[in-house]
């Protein structure tokens, strides 16, 4: 399938639609074809896409001075028109270094890398010669350097015997825009250093292939680019120079293939690994992407001693008959007495009981001495202030891996009122107030919405018409959070959104302000600049309301705790809904 997205970049899909993702980066002055020999030999297993870069083949020229930034922006703009939030990487010369910009600039999206006749640090000599050449394309267009390329390209034998190959190649190459070209070749030519040792350095599967004859993207480079990645793979081929990949396409194709296979996320190579401490970290935060209730699970041990521990690992089972589960950590110190009690109840919290699940996910041996609670059905410990609490006898318990799973039938129920405590990634929030408090703000009067989005210690600002800084907005006449997320996203920028922070009124304007936090990584967007919390500029934030709203964050930013404002430009009310301690659940 052939497209175009809105920067001009035209691209290409192959193969299996729904398969993992493999991206192709094509090197200087040619274009998406020259991957006709890699494709089939990826296209039963992966998705995979082609494209042009900026100012080759088919796609728009540049929109600014080429750099590497730049075509990690477009492959990132590419990335996120077609929905695609993880891809293997491939590049090939130049597409190698911009393959390793992107993973620098937009980690998460990138899940493994293939690096293919790409350049290290020169030596002085070499990167005279490229600077020379660089010089003669400008002056003279690319036809200029094209027959000493093709020279560098294939070996001498391949080009006396594959004439039509070279005209191919040759016509691809003298199609650059002679503009253009001389510019991206400067890309190609200066633009090394700033990806060498990256800080930090790649985390991800790397393979890194030459040809033993590739006189400008030789062994030695291939080598130095491998010892940057931890674990990181090499290939050396025999006999071969710069496109190995057209000349000889299963001396290619075969370590690729293979690699790709290992370390795609989707390989069943990878899932059987044995997880590591980071895999685990990373499953529980993709476990935490799933907003659950908090509960506090209660039974007694054999002398009638109350036991308990937090947990939002709670589903309802059955109705008929009515029964739930609960999951203990084996690690849990009260796992044997919850597995061999003839019950347990389940306490559904509510949103003030925040404090009680901090009681009950922590250590300390006078939980129930620090907490009001009473007997209730089977003499099951119970708190009336819950939301609701269920009553089991213990059907089944279940070996589940690091976990038990309770499985209990409910013998008596009670419901009570308010809202839910809840828990998203890691903090605690309260269910139904973000909502209120936004409909409250879109009651009458214009609308302002925008995002504190934080990283590495630093917000991120955007230039006011005023010539000052202020938070950065969706459109006035477009008041819409996503909006201004696709706008950071397609210029570059990663964008998570975790939680409402701010809604206010600003009774000088009238305006209601409706603020989200989140976080980024990646390219900065033109007219945009991260600045350090410990010294925002505010006397450059014009408004009021915001300078006061930043104050705020900054402080609360230090103790680590945040909360949904709602009040005017002076004064209002902070509902605390999100908390950075630990769970222990």
């Amino acid at each position: 399938m052939r497209g175009t997205i809105a920067d001009g970049t035209v691209y290409e899909t192959y193969g299996v639609e729904d398969g993992p993702v493999v991206v192709l980066i094509h090197g200087l002055g040619l274009n998406r074809e020259c991957w006709e020999w890699t494709v089939p030999a990826l296209a039963d297993r992966y998705r995979i896409v082609t494209y042009d870069l900026y100012g080759h083949g088919e796609s728009a020229n540049p929109p600014e001075t080429p750099s590497l930034s730049l075509f990690a922006r477009q492959l990132s703009g590419l990335l996120a028109s077609l929905e695609i939030e993880k891809a293997a990487i491939v590049g090939f010369s130049l597409g190698g270094m911009i393959a390793r910009r992107f993973a620098q600039d937009f980690p998460s999206h990138a899940s493994a890398l293939a690096i293919l006749h790409s350049p290290h640090r020169r030596s002085s000599d070499a990167q005279a010669a490229i600077l020379a050449r660089v010089e003669q394309a400008r002056s003279e267009g690319s036809a200029a350097t094209v027959e000493a390329a093709l020279e560098r390209w294939f070996t001498t034998d391949y080009r006396r015997e594959n004439p039509a190959i070279m005209d191919r190649v040759r016509d691809w190459v003298l199609a650059n825009d002679i503009t253009v070209y001389h510019t991206i070749y400067s890309v190609l030519a200066e633009g090394v250093e700033e990806i060498i040792q990256p800080d930090p350095p790649l985390a991800l599967p790397v393979l890194a292939l030459t040809g033993d004859e590739d006189y400008g993207n030789g062994p030695e480079m291939t080598e130095a680019i491998a010892a940057e990645v931890e674990g990181a793979e090499t290939v050396i081929l025999q006999g071969l120079r710069h496109m190995a990949l057209a000349e000889n396409p299963n001396a290619v194709n075969a370590p690729l293939r293979a690699f790709l296979d290992r370390h795609h996320p989707s390989s069943t190579a990878t899932l059987s690994k044995p997880m590591s401490d980071a895999d685990r970290r990373a499953l529980r935060d993709a476990f935490g992407c799933f907003a659950t209730g908090v509960t506090v699970v209660t039974t007694r041990q054999e002398d009638g001693t109350p036991r308990g521990f937090t947990a939002n690992s709670f589903t309802s089972v059955s109705l008929d008959p009515p029964m739930l589960l609960v999951c203990v950590a084996k690690t849990a110190h009260s796992c044997p007495v919850f597995t061999e009690a003839p019950h347990f109840a389940v306490n559904i919290l509510e949103q003030g009981q925040k404090e009680l699940s901090g009681i009950f996910a922590s250590r300390v041996a006078d939980k129930f001495e620090q907490t009001q609670w009473r007997s209730g059905m089977a003499e099951m410990p119970v708190f009336d202030d819950a939301l609701a609490h269920l009553v089991c006898s213990r059907e089944k318990v279940i070996d589940a891996g690091d976990h038990v799973i309770l499985l209990g039938r409910v013998i008596d129920h009670t419901i009570g009122h308010g809202q839910p405590l809840g828990y998203f990634r890691g903090t605690y929030f309260s269910a139904g107030t973000e909502q209120e408090l936004i409909d409250a703000a879109s009651q009458g009067g214009d609308i302002e919405i925008g995002a504190l989005i934080a990283s590495e210690g630093s917000l991120l600002l955007a230039d006011s018409d005023d010539g000052g800084l202020e938070v950065p907005k969706a459109p006035h006449e477009t008041p819409d959070i996503d909006v201004l997320t696709r706008r950071l996203r397609q210029a570059g920028m990663s964008v998570d959104l975790d939680f409402l922070y701010a809604v206010f009124r600003d009774t000088a304007t009238g305006q209601h302000g409706i603020f989200y936090h989140g976080s980024a990584a990646g390219a900065l967007p033109q007219g945009h600049q991260f600045y350090p919390l410990d010294d925002l500029p505010l006397s450059r934030v014009r408004s009021a309301t915001e300078r006061s709203m930043l104050t705020r964050y900054a402080a609360e930013h230090r103790e680590g705790a945040f909360g949904i404002y709602q009040g005017d430009e002076t004064r209002g009310t902070v509902n605390r809904i999100a908390s950075r301690e630990p769970s222990t659940y």
